[in-house]
């Protein structure tokens, strides 16, 4: 990110690949009025859901799940500003549908630097 935003700059956007649960992803920081969006990129889960534990920096839905899959990734707008959201991500197995559960996994939700 710029040390000195532009006046016209856009809050950030991330996008997160969820990895084969052997793997971790790591936690980040974001801007309100951006977007985060989780993918999966394992051939072996190809299915997935974010499970928020509490609240969420979309809604005032507690324990929101949303599902995904390697052709349809989860996309969130990050309408409410807030710290530690934290989620976990099931990953459900292709062949018999066993899941994995990976995570407590957490980020924070900042005010947009160098937004309007």
């Amino acid at each position: 990110m710029p040390n000195n935003p532009e006046p016209d700059s856009r809050p950030c956007s991330v996008v997160i690949t969820v990895p084969d649960p052997d793997s971790m992803p790591v936690s980040s920081n974001v801007e309100q009025g951006g977007t985060i969006e989780w993918r999966t990129d394992t051939h072996n889960y190809p299915n997935f859901e974010i499970r928020f534990q509490g609240a969420n920096p979309f809604d005032t839905t507690p324990d929101l799940v949303l599902t995904g899959s390697d052709e349809k990734p989860v996309i969130l707008r990050l309408n409410t500003l807030g710290h530690d959201y934290a989620y976990m991500v099931r990953h459900h197995h292709k062949k018999d549908r066993s899941h994995r559960d990976t995570g407590v996994f957490r980020f924070n939700v900042n005010p947009c630097r160098g937004c309007p």
